[in-house]
């Protein structure tokens, strides 16, 4: 049965492929038709402009549009028309149909002192028309259907990227048939009311299918049926109009007011949807549809759509302001095809901070330009000069910082990157104190993590093989298929330190390199799968380039404390002394190791048993059963022994608030905690007339101590034990005696056996001190320490 069933679902698949297929190549056949028509009308015959009423008989001239031939020829108000194409104007289609003089070839006029001149109407002079109503409609058609079968032939067999196509296809020739329809072509103004409200209603089903795609609704069906009422009910009052002349101009506010409000639905409607999933995963997706609608259609609605509805003519003419909407399809053609997204919170900062910079030069020039020109304020070639020279300041901005990007190792110094700088100075002021390599490299990921907001950074190490420009990950267990693959199609022989490469998946940055072998840093993509912005490429190579210098001496650093290791182990076995200097080095590295452990263990360790007695407790108060609630309780009880245990552990490997309480107060601490888990008798003797020491004696001197208390924990026996540290002139006395088991002097000589006294030892040693240790079996165990405060 299954095979019958699988052939039926990929016959019906097949179907509906072909359906599409169909649909689509009816739809592009009719907009290839619909684009010669208006090509060839608009091509043939400019826009006239005259808007006639006939007065006692005759045509006469009510108004003149705005960048329209008898505009340009200072045609006049109040004139009549006397012949249109050489006949008379009640005989030609336009003026009876429309009241307008269009699709003349030739007009003859009547002025107000009764002279008559005949004109040739043609396209002579008239680039700025050609460019308004031609070029830009035909550039954007043509645009719009490329995209569409762009996407067709990537995507064609999903539903948001047919709505999509659909949505394309329609502001395209609602963009067109504008400048047919101003010329009374019937076809042209049956299109624009189709398409004009028709095209926003595709993009609002456009969405709805876009985001549950993404399993989200972003509007109810009973809302969709409600705005597709409406909208046939309004398409239904405007066809009907358009064979009523006086009706036009009311059918046309309610055209724009119909806009308006599908306008401002949907940006109410994408506000709402916005802010209910803005820290969602796709916020950065939703934060570049946010612009991209604010972008395309507030420049029609502010600058046309209003002023035409409230003063009778807008600011902008609406064909200028309609090419805002090329934004829409090339932001979800990306949408659509890109597999990741660009940082649009870091174009937003700098669209603030540019916009803040081309304000005051775009006033400025522009008021000069108009005064130079004799523009007036208040007509549109104001307001389009404006808007020209905003955005292009704009635009000059984003260009130049790309291009300062790009060529900074060429024209610019780094000193002045104080941002850049000031990063790298925080992160390399927390690595200052790092002496192993792969101290280092944690750090460096957790840093590149922090700053980039990246769920994946992974230290891949790749080794040239024999084959010519193959390199090949080495540990390939340790990271996805993927991954590998996109790092070993790489020639990585030509590529240097500090080098940022892009991947499909992330970036990659080279941190260390010799002949045979290179390790780079792989960086994932950001939240919301966005690219990195520029301040972000240069601080990821900045920090890989400095980062590779560190990375070489910390090896150098690691051999040479591998041969002191080896050196000081030699002089162990053939029992000589050792330099000094040499224990003080080992035992701050081992001070080191023991910080970076207690570090460890708090930020990790540490926090997952708090989360967990955090969750323990929320289920202990939803729990009714008593055995349950008795049973979690235990477990409450020995968690809080483990983190107490986890605590005590971190304040022994690393002694705490040593430098803020000083000595005295550190060691009475350590004091009152032994006091409390021992089994012996514990007298102190502490002379708090010493006051702050050299850090170097402080630590040795509390590390002695918690040494001794540790012994006689777990090895003494002992039923009372005495310590005293006390000042006589300039030295320090450290005494301590016990009543335990003791030991033979003979196996404190044996430093392997007993590396807690060794140790002792080598720390008053190293110091300069002087030190002197006493025991017999069954007979106690007693050290002095003298440390002259004079050397110190």
């Amino acid at each position: 049965m299954v095979l019958p069933i699988s052939r039926l679902y990929l016959g019906d698949q097949m179907k509906r492929n072909s359906r599409s297929a169909i649909v689509f190549f009816l739809v592009i056949l009719i907009t290839i038709c619909l684009f010669m028509h208006f090509t060839l009308l608009i091509l043939k015959y400019p826009l006239v402009g005259i808007e006639v009423e006939k007065v006692q008989g005759k045509w006469i001239i009510e108004k003149i549009y705005d960048n329209s031939w008898a505009n340009k020829n200072n045609i006049e108000t109040g004139s009549i028309v006397t012949l249109v194409n050489g006949i008379d104007p009640a005989k030609h289609q336009t003026v009876v149909n429309f009241k307008m003089v269009e699709m003349a070839d030739s007009i003859t006029i009547t002025g107000k002192n009764s002279e008559i001149n005949t004109f040739a109407i043609s396209y002579h002079d008239l680039d700025l028309q050609l460019i308004v109503y031609l070029v830009m409609p035909v550039l954007f058609v043509i645009f719009c259907f490329f995209l569409s079968l762009l996407l067709y032939y990537r995507k064609g067999e999903e539903s948001s990227v047919q709505r999509l196509i659909l949505f394309l296809l329609s502001i395209g020739l609602c963009y067109l048939s504008a400048s047919a329809s101003a010329r009374t072509d019937l076809t042209g103004r049956i299109t624009t009311n189709i398409t004009f409200s028709g095209s926003i209603v595709v993009f609002i089903h456009f969405l709805k299918a876009y985001f549950t795609g993404l399993q989200l609704e972003f509007i109810k069906t009973r809302s969709i049926k409600l705005i597709n009422l409406c909208y046939f009910i309004v398409i239904s009052i405007l066809l009907s109009s358009l064979f009523y002349v006086k009706l036009y101009a009311l059918t046309k506010n309610i055209e724009l007011g119909f806009v308006c409000l599908l306008l401002i639905f949907l940006f109410t409607l994408f506000a709402r949807f916005y802010f209910r999933y803005k820290k969602a995963e796709v916020g950065g997706l939703l934060k570049i549809l946010w612009v991209t609608f604010f972008t395309a259609f507030s420049p029609f609605v502010i600058l046309y759509a209003i002023p035409y509805i409230f003063l009778g003519r807008g600011l902008l003419s609406a064909e200028i302001t309609a090419g805002f909407l090329l934004v829409i399809p090339l932001a979800f053609v990306y949408l659509q095809l890109a597999e990741k997204l660009f940082d649009i919170e870091f174009l937003l900062g700098r669209l603030r901070y540019y916009s803040l910079l081309a304000v005051p030069f775009t006033v400025v020039l522009t008021i000069i330009l108009a005064w130079s020109l004799k523009i007036r304020l208040n007509s549109g070639s104001f307001y389009l000069v404006l808007s020209i020279l905003f955005i292009g300041s704009i635009l000059f901005l984003y260009i130049k910082e790309y291009t300062d990007y790009k060529m900074k190792h060429h024209l610019f110094s780094q000193k002045n990157e104080f941002e850049t700088n000031l990063q790298l100075y925080r992160f390399f002021q927390k690595a200052k104190h790092t002496t192993k390599v792969s101290d280092f490299i944690s750090s460096l990921i957790n840093e590149i993590k922090e700053v980039l907001s990246v769920k994946e950074v992974y230290y891949v190490e790749i080794q040239a093989s024999e084959d010519e420009g193959i390199w090949i990950v080495c540990n390939k267990n340790d990271y996805s298929s993927d991954l590998v693959s996109e790092i070993e199609k790489i020639n990585w022989k030509k590529i240097k330190i500090g080098s940022l490469l892009e991947v499909q998946n992330g970036f990659c940055v080279v941190v260390e390199e010799d002949y045979q072998r290179k390790n780079i840093i792989f960086c994932g993509l950001k939240k919301y799968k966005t690219d990195l912005n520029i301040q972000e490429r240069i601080w990821l190579e900045t920090i890989a380039y400095f980062s590779s210098i560190l990375v070489e001496n910390f090896q150098q650093i690691e051999g040479l404390f591998q041969k002191i290791k080896n050196y000081k182990e030699k002089m162990l076995e053939v029992k000589e002394n050792y330099p000094s200097w040499l224990s003080k080095l080992l035992f701050a590295l081992s001070e080191k190791e023991r910080a970076n452990l207690s570090n460890d263990l708090h930020d990790t360790v540490l926090q997952d048993q708090l989360q967990i007695l955090r969750e323990i407790e929320s289920i202990y108060n939803k729990v009714t059963d008593p055995s349950l609630k008795e049973a979690l309780s235990m477990v409450n009880e020995r968690l809080l022994d483990n983190i107490h245990l986890i605590r005590e552990t971190c304040n022994e490997l690393r002694p705490p608030f040593l430098k803020e309480l000083g000595l005295i107060q550190s060691i009475q601490n350590l004091v009152n905690k032994i006091k409390l888990r021992s089994n012996f008798i514990l007298h102190t003797e502490l002379d708090h007339s010493i006051q702050k020491l050299d850090p170097e004696y402080e630590l040795a001197l509390y590390r002695v101590i918690q040494e001794l208390l540790n012994n006689a924990i777990k090895h003494s026996e002992a039923t009372e034990v005495s310590i005293s540290l006390i000042k006589k002139k300039q030295c320090l006395m450290l005494s301590y005696s016990d009543n335990g088991i003791g030991i033979h002097m003979s196996k404190l000589n044996d430093s392997f056996k007993t590396m807690g006294i060794s140790g002792i030892k080598e720390r008053i040693t190293c110091l300069g001190g002087r030190i002197k240790m006493e025991s017999k079996p069954n007979d106690g165990f007693n050290v002095l320490i003298e440390l002259g405060l004079g050397e110190m």
